[in-house]
């Protein structure tokens, strides 16, 4: 509802509860990267936006670089995505059985083969980095979960390789690891204690600043199966560490089995602490069935990354050609996390007789926009000395910073109110009626 009072339109908005997809966020597809279904964007209608791209190297252990057809297959899966309004969670793998046809058994391939891999997937990494959303480290250790092998158990070689992986992937996209006892090792410091992500670092390329972290067993057991109390810490203590860590990063995972750790009430209370983006809509199925008959599931799904609520607007009536126009948005982030990667912030606005569009880009970033917090968006937006005189409709814009992907709706974020959102652009609307007068 809006009104006009001392030359501003007042707008109020209504949350809306449905849940729609959102990019970069929710409950993933499981799957190869280089099989990946052509179609796979008809489940963007179950409101899936991210695949959990498998790259599956069991078959090329032992040889020193991936044929071209296997890499042309795994840039044919970045095209699929591309095409299909999807993006996805990378993670290379080798496998998990080892010679008694487990996982105990099995050893990483050599050294120089993984590394040598990794660079030949470096490019198509870097030409692909719009969709992708992130990457789990992965290429270590059956399933690539970085244990069990003796690089996984060797905190310098893990380093070593971690670091391999980060400067052959594109520095603006964060590598999730799989224990919080391996970030802290892998950024020890000399003397004592370890290097974290903190507000002075985030979303910087700085490597521990692009590390963030995954759980395969989230709320499996009292430790997580293994995931806690690999070191000297209690649970309690790495959970603390992991919430200052995914205030400036990602969080996702999947559960591996039923635990009463992952009844409804832990479940969002975990996840709301953890910060939580994104989860296995596959596994564990009884995990899963569990949350829908407790009576979670619909919440998990609806809250999983961001989730923003416009509340109210207050944007100038009138403002002539060259110009200003004051906006002011109040909006809460009711997600469990936050923004990962970069997004724009823009504030359009339509001519409502010709339908032309101009677009103001502003100077914020919507990764502050932290979850479980009301955030201002207070700006004047520039206007340009051809904007025809009349009545404007303004509109936010969130769109994918990509050239790519920026006019793609698909792309863009959808915030959580009735009756704003522009399907066909991938708008949220504002407030309509403002008014560009003539310049005198």
């Amino acid at each position: 509802m809006s009104e006009v009072r001392a030359d501003v339109i007042a707008t109020h908005y209504e949350p809306d509860a449905n849940i729609f997809p959102n990019p970069e966020r929710g409950f993933y597809i499981y799957t190869n990267l280089h099989q990946l279904d052509p179609a796979i964007g008809r489940r963007r209608d179950e409101g899936h936006t991210l695949v959990w791209g498998q790259i599956a190297m069991q078959d090329y252990r032992e040889v020193p670089s991936l044929p071209e057809s296997f890499l042309a297959a795994v840039e044919n899966g970045f095209a699929i995505a591309r095409d299909q309004g999807m993006k996805v969670i990378v993670r290379g793998s080798y496998g998990f059985k080892g010679p008694s046809g487990d996982y105990t058994s099995y050893e990483d391939p050599p050294k120089p083969n993984i590394k040598n891999h990794i660079a030949q997937l470096s490019p198509i990494f870097a030409a692909n980095a719009d969709v992708i959303a992130l990457f789990e480290a992965g290429f270590i250790g059956p399933w690539g979960e970085w244990h069990t092998t003796a690089i996984a158990n060797d905190y310098d070689q893990g380093r070593e390789m971690l670091f391999h992986i980060l400067d052959h992937t594109p520095a603006d996209r964060l590598v999730l690891v799989r224990y919080p006892h391996l970030k802290q090792q892998i950024f020890k410091i000399s003397g004592g204690g370890f290097a974290t992500v903190n507000a002075d670092n985030a979303y910087s390329s700085e490597r521990v600043a692009r590390v963030g972290h995954h759980n395969d067993c989230f709320l499996s057991s009292p430790i997580d199966v293994g995931t806690y109390e690999r070191g000297e810490m209690t649970r309690e203590e790495e959970v603390a560490y992991l919430a200052s860590e995914t205030l400036y990063t990602a969080f996702g995972g999947e559960t591996c089995q039923p635990h009463a750790l992952n009844d409804c009430e832990r479940t969002i209370a975990e996840l709301e602490t953890l910060k939580g983006s994104y989860l296995n809509s596959s596994y564990h199925p009884e995990v899963l069935d569990k949350w829908a008959a407790q009576g979670c599931f619909d919440e998990v799904k609806r809250r999983l990354g961001a989730r923003f609520v416009l509340t109210q607007s207050r944007i100038a009536a009138t403002a002539i050609p060259e110009g200003q126009l004051a906006v002011e948005i109040d909006l809460d982030n009711r997600g469990f996390a936050s923004l990962y990667n970069r997004r724009d912030v823009a504030i359009v606005l339509e001519n409502e007789a010709s339908g032309a569009v101009q677009a103001f880009v502003l100077d914020i970033d919507p990764r502050t926009w932290k979850p479980g917090a009301s955030h201002v968006v207070s700006t004047v937006v520039p206007l340009s000395s051809t904007m025809a005189p009349g009545k404007y409709t303004a509109y936010l814009h969130l769109p994918d910073p990509s050239p790519k992907l920026g006019d793609d709706p698909r792309y863009a974020y959808r915030v959580a109110n009735q009756g704003v959102w522009d399907g066909e652009r991938g708008y949220n609307k504002l407030a309509q009626g403002i008014v560009i007068h003539a310049s005198e």
